[in-house]
């Protein structure tokens, strides 16, 4: 019976022994979970400014697409009005060619 009283008391103690072994684990492991929840906070932090800044790339990227096609429409409708100028003036200077030819032979 003593045996057993003995046995018992040793698990009690044991038992202490490890409740407070435990606190001191959970002491030592507090700075670092704070440490960790605060990282949690920043990493949130920057993936909230991350997905800011995709949707500036986005609008950006949009703003480019839309400011070269307009380029590029500006381009043709310029290559049209030099093709068309060229070809107006083509005509004047022969239709000019003309006209002088006329007068030289009404002239003489």
């Amino acid at each position: 019976m003593i045996g057993r009283y003995a046995e018992a008391n040793m698990r009690m103690t044991e038992g202490c022994s490890f409740e407070q072994e435990l606190l001191v684990i959970k002491e030592q492991v507090q700075p670092a979970m704070a440490r960790l929840k605060e990282n949690d906070l920043v990493v949130q932090r920057e993936n909230e400014e991350l997905a800011q800044v995709e949707v500036q790339i986005a609008e950006l990227q949009a703003l480019r697409d839309l400011i070269l096609q307009r380029r590029d429409g500006a381009v043709a409708v310029g290559t049209e009005l030099k093709s068309s100028t060229r070809q107006t003036l083509k005509a004047a200077t022969e239709k000019k060619r003309a006209l002088a030819k006329r007068k030289l032979i009404r002239a003489r």
